[in-house]
Formats: structure tokens, sequence, C-alpha cells
């Protein structure tokens, strides 16, 4: 009987499967495909499909007529099968059929494996196991910097090793990959050290791997020092010198400089969490990094700021910086290096700000802002307690215990008046050098007047 494979059985048709033969079988019904078996060689047929595609095939039992039909695929005919290797390759496996091989059986005990290998393989993808352990560590121990986390291994991380597991991944893997993300930034290569470091750790600790590929590998950049403070000439160069910067960033710069907020609580911050009619920003737990709603009065510059980045109250939504209307600016070590560039633009043009900051201004990093924010409000005599409300600080006995639950005052008022004060000197010293006064700039630094009242008071100077 002739297999039509459409379930009807006919008359079995036999040829001598060899050269010059295969292609004269006509086609079947178009949709269908027929076998035609080899007279002497049992089980050896040409399988054809309507399409004309003519692939030899080979059928067989391990047992008796009550044991399964086992096909093996040889091959398709023309490329590179011709009907003579293919015989001789029908012999071959029959011989083996004899000796009692079901190859069949291997070949789908070889796939069962192959597939269970390909699944251990997935389970120790890295970047499988770095979510397990941003679930396990970072998520559940509710660690402060968990979106600066997340951002590390989403830009650096998951790219570096994408495709390997944590068993391929090498200590050359490591350092090279390191070298890579140093050569964007030096900070950011440090970030992926101390992350990289802390997940093959916690692999050890959890008993998937023997030994870490980051063991003796240093840290690929020397810590900056955390002691760098813009003085207010400096903010005021960083200030005009971002009139060369495109939007949004110019605008959020900024902001920085007037309110001291971490880089991507004010990135990321929707237009949502502003009230411009009222003049606050409210910070939600989900987004801060010390885990409390941060309540940030906002100055008048601020607001002027965020007016004039979206003038129509009506389309204040999504992101407030963005450059595509759906998620928050990215890209800030590319941009440091245009502000950076910026500012050498405005130093070789500008005597005025060579005198304010000298031929080069001295290395310095965004966090600084934050910093110098802090600083030049503690000069101009604004209270600790104050300044490190401003910038979502837990300090002493507020930080823990019952003190968390009853010390809830979060010196509002105070708050306001200290970025009023600051966002008042930053405007006028802008003011001052824009018409080219530059002692007006330099008598306004609160550093200095800070110093020259100490000055006075030891010399019995009394000043009002």
């Amino acid at each position: 009987m002739a297999d039509d494979e459409t379930g009807n059985r006919g008359r079995r048709s036999t040829i001598m499967i060899k050269k010059g033969v295969v292609d004269t079988i006509p086609l079947p019904p178009k949709g269908s495909r027929t076998t035609v078996w080899d007279r002497e060689i049992k089980g050896f047929g040409v399988r054809v499909a309507s399409t004309g595609v003519r692939t030899y095939i080979l059928r067989y039992r391990m047992g008796g007529r009550d044991t399964p039909v086992r096909t093996v695929t040889i091959g398709q005919h023309g490329s590179p099968w011709t009907a003579d290797q293919a015989r001789r390759r029908a012999a071959e496996l029959l011989t083996e059929v004899r000796s009692g091989r079901d190859i069949v059986a291997e070949k789908e005990a070889l796939r069962v494996e192959e597939k269970e290998e390909f699944a251990r393989r997935e389970e120790r993808l890295f970047e499988v196991v770095v979510e397990q352990w941003f679930e396990d560590h970072v998520q559940r121990d509710e660690l402060r910097s968990e979106d600066d986390i997340r951002g590390v291994i989403d830009r650096d991380l998951k790219p570096a090793f994408a495709g390997r597991t944590i068993d391929e991944i090498t200590r050359k893997d490591v350092t090279r990959a390191l070298s890579a993300i140093g050569r964007r930034s030096g900070s950011a290569a440090n970030k992926a050290h101390k992350w990289i470091r802390q997940i093959f750790n916690w692999l050890i600790g959890q008993g998937d791997i023997e030994h870490s590929p980051v063991d003796k590998v240093e840290r690929p950049f020397p810590e900056p020092s955390r002691d760098r403070v813009l003085r207010l000439g400096e903010l005021v160069v960083l200030w005009v010198a971002l009139d060369r910067i495109v939007e949004p960033f110019r605008t959020y710069y900024r902001f920085l400089i007037l309110l001291g907020q971490r880089l991507r609580e004010a990135s990321d911050a929707p237009w949502s969490e502003f009230d411009l009619e009222v003049g606050d920003w409210l910070l939600p737990t989900s987004r801060t990094k010390s885990k409390r709603d941060h309540l940030v009065p906002l100055s008048e510059q601020a607001i002027e700021l965020l007016e004039g980045i979206q003038p129509d109250p009506r389309r204040r939504r999504g992101p407030v910086f963005t450059t595509n209307g759906s998620v928050g600016i990215s890209g800030f070590s590319k941009m440091k290096a245009e502000i950076d560039a910026a500012i050498a633009d405005l130093l070789a043009e500008s005597e005025a700000a060579r005198a304010l900051v000298g031929d080069a201004l001295p290395h310095w990093v965004v966090h600084d802002v934050r910093r110098s924010l802090s600083t030049g409000c503690q000069a101009m005599g604004i209270d600790l307690m104050h300044t490190e409300a401003i910038l979502n600080h837990v300090i002493g006995k507020k930080a823990s215990g019952a003190a968390r639950v009853y010390h809830l005052y979060d010196y509002y008022d105070e708050k306001a008046v200290a970025l009023e004060k600051w966002g008042d000197l930053v405007e006028k010293a802008v003011a001052a050098f824009r018409r080219g006064d530059v002692e007006a700039v330099r008598a306004m630094d609160p550093a200095r007047r800070a110093k020259r009242r100490e000055r006075r008071r030891r010399g019995g100077v009394c000043e009002d």
C-alpha cells in the first residue's frame, strides 16, 4: 500500500530509488505528501511534498508488528543528499537498528537532554541571576540606593555580560567590562565594580558558585574627594555656561543649583509632584533615597524655571525634564562633558569669568552642586538642621527608634526661607556677572562674608 499521509491508504508504490528516478516522481495533490518506497532496502523511501520538496527517510520497528514505527529523516534530495548517498546511509542505519540501537529514541533523548541543559543554562544566565539578587537583596532589604543600583544593572552590567552564565564569566571579562565603562565614567566603573562584587559574593553565599571572578579585581579608579564645594563665583560661571546647553538640560542643571536635590530624584520628577500655585514639590517615599516623603518649598527662581520649561499648565503631564515626553532625561555623563566644554569656551572668551575662577574650573561632579548649596546656606547663617532638612538627610535621634515615629516636624517654613535666600543670592550674583561687575559677585560670596565677620569679631569690630 502507498502512504499519501492524509489518512488514506492505497496501493503500495515501490521503485528502485536511484539517480534520475527521484526527480520523475509525480507530485501529490496540493497540501499533501506521499511516500514512494525502495524495492530493495526495506523502509527506505522518498517523501514527496506537493511543493516539490523530496526528502529521503527510513522507517523501522524495534520489535514485531505491535511495536511503534520509527521514522528517521536522512536528508533533503539534491543538496547535499543524492539517491546513492541516501541509499548507503539507509543501509548503515538499518545495520545499527538490527544491532539493537534505537536511533529515533536516542535522538529524542538527546533533544530532551539538550532542552534540560538549555533550561539549566537559562537559569544561570547573568541577566536572570542578577534579577534574583536585586529582588532578594536590594528590594527585600530596602536599600536606599535601589534606583541607582537598578541603573547600574540595566545600563552597565547586563549589556556587559549578556548571554553568559555566571559560570562562564571570567576575571578577564570583568576587567574588560570595567575598562569599557570607565571610558565613559570613572565613577560609573567604580559603582559597577562595587555591585558586581556584591552580586558574586551573594552567589557564593547561596552556594551557586565556589569562586568569584571579581576576586582580587581592584576598584578601577580612585574615589574622588567628597569635599569639593563650588564657590559662588564658580556656580555663577556654571550657570552662565549653561546658556550654551540645550533644553531641557539647561533648566535641569539650574534647577539642581537652586534646590540641591539628588540628580535622579530631579531628573525623573513628574509634573504631578509639583504644585506651582502653592510653590511646593512633594517627592513620595517611593522615589526618595531616605524612603520617606520629602516636601521641597520652591523658591521664586525655581518656579520661574519650571514655568519656563512648560508655560501651559494644561500640558504639564508626564516627566518635567524629558526629551521624548515619556521618560525623564538620562545621558548624564555625556552631558557633563558638554557642560565642561561650555565652561571652557566661556572661560576662553570671558575675562570676567576668568577673574572669578581662573583659567579653568577645577574638577567637579554634579553631586558637588548639592554640597555647595548646603555649604552656602550654612555660610549664610542658616541652621544645620534646616539645610539637612532641605537635603532630606536623617540626623541623629531622628534616624531611628521612637524619635522616627514622633519627631515628624519637617522644618517647612525654615526650608522655604533658606531656599528663598539661596535663590535670591544666586539670582543677584548671576545678574552682577552679566553686567560685568565681578567685584559684586565676590562680595556676595557668603563664605567670604562669614570669614570677614569672624575677622572683625576677633578684632572687636561690630557689624550691624
